[in-house]
């Protein structure tokens, strides 16, 4: 697997290859038309001389004052040529020798440029002048050849070229230094990991971060957090499930040690009770479990599809009794919630509603100042002077039924953690018990 800086660095380079490449053919480019717009402004110079010392006899002929025109086109294959044609007559610079450029006919005033091949293989720029002289139509045709500008530009490429290689060098080797230097900081994220697994810390700080890491390190310490919680309440379980198999198993020891070998009527029965009673506190922790689900820690919870499943499983948790859920939830409404912790919330307040209850569980989860969660049955209640001792852990007021118990104290402890609030009561409508839990919602 390829680092991450070296992804980076492969990635740098092609984009400043591919910058570099288009910057020098751009400026190839951009020297090449600079320079023959410079040599065409010098030809149009060349062609007006030429207009100004022609004249025409009484012959009508054309005659040329030679002793004006520059040197440079009466040395043959100078690179420099004219030619002057009308109708009746054409007239052209010894610099062409025994060669002649390709005579274009344009109208008066209208200019026209183009390329030819000239002598000793040559590349001529040519320009064509449409004149008006004396009355007479003539076109004026001046090239000049343009391989020693051309020699120049592929000098300057070059060059060029070696300036943009060794720039392009130095700008890798800063990026590669720049690099690593802010990589490094990756490497104290990683000190931090390895300080979290030896239990050093209990979360990645956030200070020293990259802005860009900064969403990841938050999201690592939520999970880290939520899974703290998760180990906690699993202690917690094991706490409770600890302390309720005790009696029974100290009464049951208690038989075992007990002399005589005869096993009376009392004994069986208290045999049975206390066995049952495990029963019971084993069967209460399995479906805690089965509440609970098995999806990752971090997984947000769906009131759509989360808590009609949770109502589908209490349903056939309670198959013997016929029970009609009323659920009322407010459309849209979401929280950042786990989707675990929400289901143990609501799990074991539900199965508390659905053993005390006779008919009817309702359920009213509202977005108001926070999550709002009500939930109602239609059983027999609680006394209101002994509703404060079901937030104690482990506390029933109805010994012979695992109701208000260790599920209202676990969901004590869950909205506490976050930073909610918990109010038990009787229900008006329904006549049975009510739970009315608070819960603050992210960014409100």
């Amino acid at each position: 697997m390829r680092s991450l800086q070296s992804k980076l660095g492969s990635g740098l380079v092609l984009s400043l290859i591919a910058v570099f490449s288009l910057l020098w053919l751009l400026t190839s480019l951009s020297v090449q038309y600079l320079a023959e717009q410079y040599i065409a402004s010098r030809m149009r110079h060349d062609a007006e001389m030429l207009l100004s010392t022609l004249r025409l006899d009484t012959t009508d002929n054309m005659i040329l004052d030679e002793s004006a025109i520059s040197p440079v086109y009466k040395k043959p294959f100078s690179g420099h040529y004219y030619l002057i044609t009308s109708k009746k007559q054409v007239i052209s610079s010894r610099s062409l020798w025994d060669q002649q450029l390709k005579p274009v006919e344009i109208e008066t005033g209208e200019v026209f440029q183009s390329y030819q091949d000239g002598p000793d293989k040559q590349t001529l720029l040519v320009l064509n002048f449409g004149f008006n002289k004396q009355g007479r139509s003539l076109t004026v045709t001046v090239a000049e050849d343009l391989n020693p500008v051309k020699q120049d530009i592929n000098r300057f490429q070059t060059r060029f070229a070696i300036v943009a290689i060794v720039m392009l060098l130095l700008l890798v080797a800063l990026q590669v230094f720049i690099l690593r230097h802010s990589l490094k900081r990756l490497g104290n994220i990683r000190g931090e990991l390895q300080a979290l697994q030896r239990g050093e810390i209990d979360q990645l700080s956030t200070r020293d971060a990259p802005t860009e890491l900064q969403p990841l390190v938050s999201e690592v310490n939520h999970l880290l957090g939520l899974m703290t919680q998760q180990l906690r309440r699993s202690r917690d379980a094991l706490g409770d499930l600890a302390h309720g198999v005790k009696k029974p198993l100290t009464i049951l020891q208690q038989l075992a040690n007990k002399n005589g070998t005869d096993i009376t009527a009392d004994v069986k029965e208290t045999l049975a009770n206390q066995t049952t009673e495990i029963n019971r506190i084993t069967d209460r922790i399995l479906k805690r479990a089965r509440l609970a689900g098995h999806q990752h820690s971090g997984v947000r919870f769906s009131f759509s599809k989360d808590l009609p499943d949770l109502i589908g499983t209490l349903g056939l948790m309670y198959k013997d009794k016929t029970i009609t859920a009323q659920v009322n939830v407010d459309e849209h409404i979401h929280a950042l919630i786990d989707r675990e912790d929400m289901l143990e919330l609501l799990g074991n307040l539900l199965d508390n509603a659905y053993k005390w209850a006779k008919q009817t569980v309702r359920i009213s989860i509202k977005h108001k100042s926070g999550l709002s969660i009500c939930i109602e049955d239609d059983g027999p209640g609680a006394d209101p002077e002994k509703l404060q001792l079901l937030h104690k852990r482990g506390v029933r007021l109805d010994e012979s039924k695992q109701g208000h118990g260790l599920g209202l104290a676990i969901a004590a402890d869950m909205v506490r953690e976050y930073k909610g609030s918990l109010v038990l009561g009787n229900s008006e409508e329904l006549g049975g018990f009510r739970v009315d839990i608070t819960l603050p919602i992210a960014g409100e």
